[in-house]
């Protein structure tokens, strides 16, 4: 896998979370702190992230749902690059990204 693939596929992500951010500018969610409101678009980045690796694994649930360019056929350096931003992501104990995630998650179990 080249650096400019790793770079594609953590843009992508990014890019998930920034949609969602604009979503809730979207709504009024003026009941929502500005920490929930980012740590539930971090667990929804989190979700896709989570369905890219099934289609990396060759699901068939999550390879229907994927757009034609993720459907290509993936390293197992890319799958395990993806295994690991997952993990990252969930794994975090910085007080502003980790915390935002927990927060999040909460929320969106409630």
């Amino acid at each position: 896998m080249t650096q400019h693939s790793s770079y594609r596929f953590l843009t992508r992500l990014i890019l998930a979370l920034e949609m969602m951010l604009d979503g809730f500018e979207l709504k009024d969610t003026e009941l929502m702190s500005q920490d929930v409101e980012e740590g539930i678009c971090q667990v929804l980045a989190d979700m896709w992230l989570g369905s890219q690796i099934l289609s990396m694994f060759g699901s068939n649930a999550a390879s229907t749902t994927s757009s034609s360019s993720m459907k290509r056929s993936r390293s197992p350096l890319e799958r395990k690059l993806g295994v690991f931003f997952k993990h990252q992501v969930e794994l975090d104990t910085s007080p502003v990204y980790g915390n935002r995630y927990r927060a999040g998650k909460q929320a969106i179990l409630k």
